[in-house]
């Protein structure tokens, strides 16, 4: 189970599959060093 971040922790780094077939690695592909994530469900 993961754990919760707690403050001053590290982003943990992870790999996500873009809309157009492509992949980010946050936090290292960031382009500041703040990011908001939207996840969208979309139709199941």
């Amino acid at each position: 189970m993961a754990h919760k971040l707690q403050q001053g922790d590290r982003f943990p780094s992870i790999t996500l599959n873009l809309i157009d077939g492509g992949t980010v690695t946050l936090p290292e592909q960031a382009d500041s060093r703040y990011v908001a994530l939207l996840f969208y469900r979309g139709h199941w």
